[in-house]
């Protein structure tokens, strides 16, 4: 008798593990497009200041006659410029910019009731049990909500990113 009721009991959980009605809901990720962030910040007041602090470390070495600075300053300058074109025309990553908006970006994976975020060009493979919600938007707004960043982010969703070898090799105007 006792062995009977083992039997029902294992068949009964077996029943239960194969009901779709019973199954566990699908992980939650949170994607992104990385080229919408950089342009999001390279047009924001958290970058103006950046570039500005910058620029007048460089307008102080060059008064001060400190040539070694302010070609340290300089590099840095061309780097930064590099590095955004990385971002905002390829794949490059963003987490640096995202960092300074930690708090944005909990508050957005809340609100879309995402467990994890990530830009969607890094996500390369996904199993049929997790759902990814585009969150490009929500995040934008937080960064720069200019109608201005809305007209320029509706272009990306129709061009590709360009490869990264390309984008290394792209002239920047400094």
């Amino acid at each position: 008798m006792r062995t009977i009721r083992c039997m029902i009991a294992a068949f009964a959980l077996f029943l239960a593990s194969t009901d779709p009605s019973m199954s566990q809901a699908p992980v939650r990720v949170g994607v992104f497009d990385s080229r919408a962030i950089a342009i999001a910040y390279a047009q924001s007041p958290a970058f103006g200041q950046e570039i500005q602090l910058l620029k007048t470390q460089f307008q102080q070495a060059k008064a001060a006659k400190n040539d070694s600075l302010a070609a340290q300053l300089e590099t840095k300058g061309q780097t930064r410029q590099k590095l955004l074109s990385l971002q905002g025309f390829s794949i490059g990553s963003v987490s640096e910019i995202l960092a300074q908006y930690k708090d944005a970006v909990a508050g957005v994976a809340k609100d879309a009731n995402v467990s994890t975020v990530v830009s969607q060009y890094e996500l390369l493979y996904q199993s049929p049990e997790i759902e990814t919600v585009d969150i490009t938007e929500p995040l934008v707004k937080r960064i720069n909500d200019s109608p201005r960043i809305s007209a320029m982010l509706d272009g990306l969703k129709n061009n590709k990113p360009l490869p990264l070898l390309d984008a290394i090799g792209m002239k920047s105007d400094h």
